[in-house]
């Protein structure tokens, strides 16, 4: 019989909720240890599922979704000034209801981290045949390394914290969006840029959700329970021109509801999806592409030359990817240029492979790095 110490320590590498549960639930004795360390455990297994610096991440979401509601412009203000000076994650062990959230946290973008690498991936392979880059496929479609992982992790935390915030004023005539803009000054470029991929990536995906509750009307007409669930946004007719319009603004509005609330969108299906989008399609500003739009038009050139013989040969060439550099897709696509504007609602260009999250060696394989 082991030892409860053992037990600890074996509990302590979880590496995923999953695996955690299904121990405890073969062992009552597994159990029991856990019961009388339960926050232990828990600050061990959400560190786990949050490596390195992207813990901090998570810890900043986690308190982000424990502000009191409804939020007010004071209390997001207050917390944008204020959350990178919070050194309260370096705590041995967490408070339960932190390290719970951050589990929770954790479960759910690993599900968006697959599923924003499978619609990267598909891009990414388009691309090759419509450009006719040379690419390795093999090397191509190899499983996510620790640091992609990590950037899209990285990534996904920040987007979800910045939706918490910009959400505060939802339906106020109070200038609010520049609460965006204050989030994101915290933030490099390229990091920023990782946000950006993500917010085009729900716009993509959202995209495909409209267009299948369309097609579903079409097939279904004239359904009663179609018209039970009601045609329309606002005072505009579902299948009319003006508020296709608007769609992106209702894609905006639904970003900020939360990681879980969109995976329930994207996962849905029939009757079911089209009542979830019709529910809560508000048109409102478009909170993100305000807060990508102003002030980061411009890359600090003086932040890319220590990097850039590692993309365009030298002693460097192609140095070991690191969480904390700037990513070689981002390199590239502004070796010698200013960035482009974030503001561009789109869903075509370098977002849609998720440039800045890959490694060099899947940018290599790629072929891009061959392409100016």
């Amino acid at each position: 019989m082991l030892q409860p110490e053992l037990q600890l320590t074996i509990m302590r590498y979880a590496c995923s909720t999953k695996s955690l549960f299904a121990l405890l639930k073969a062992s009552p004795r597994f159990y029991q240890v856990f019961r009388s360390r339960r926050d232990y455990v828990l600050t061990e297994l959400a560190r786990n599922l949050f490596p390195g610096s992207v813990f901090v991440d998570a810890w900043d979401t986690a308190k982000a979704l424990q502000l009191p509601q409804p939020l007010t412009r004071e209390i997001s203000d207050d917390f944008i000034d204020n959350f990178t000076r919070d050194n309260q994650h370096e705590q041995p062990v967490l408070p339960l209801s932190i390290s719970t959230s951050i589990c929770q946290l954790g479960q759910l973008i690993d599900w968006f981290v697959q599923d924003f690498w499978n619609d990267c991936l598909a891009n990414l392979k388009r691309l090759g045949e419509y450009a006719g880059l040379r690419q390795d496929m093999q090397a191509l479609e190899l499983p996510l390394s620790a640091v992609e992982k990590a950037r899209i992790q990285r990534a996904f935390c920040r987007f979800e914290t910045m939706g918490l915030l910009v959400a505060a004023l939802k339906g106020k005539d109070d200038p609010y969006l520049d609460q965006g803009q204050a989030f994101l000054s915290h933030y490099p470029d390229d990091d920023i840029e990782g946000m950006a991929c993500v917010r085009d990536y729900f716009a993509r995906r959202l995209s495909g959700v409209f267009e299948a509750i369309e097609e579903d009307a079409m097939r279904a007409k004239p359904s009663a329970a179609i018209r039970r669930l009601g045609q329309s946004f606002g005072e505009h007719d579902w299948f009319s021109r003006v508020p296709k319009l608007f769609q992106p603004d209702y894609m905006e509005n639904m970003m900020t509801l939360g990681l879980p609330f969109l995976r329930e969108v994207l996962e849905s299906r029939g009757l079911h999806r089209a009542a979830l989008v019709m529910a809560t399609s508000a048109r409102t500003p478009r909170r993100f592409t305000h807060a990508f739009s102003s002030g980061h038009d411009e890359v600090d050139q003086n932040y890319l030359p220590p990097y850039q013989s590692g993309i365009y040969g030298g002693e460097h060439e192609f140095r070991d990817d690191s969480l904390e550099d700037c990513s070689h897709g981002w390199l590239w696509a502004n070796y010698g240029k200013l960035a482009k504007s974030y503001n561009r609602w789109t869903r075509k260009g370098f977002r849609d492979w998720g440039y800045v999250m890959i490694d060099s060696q899947r940018l290599k394989a790629a072929g891009v790095l061959e392409r100016e």
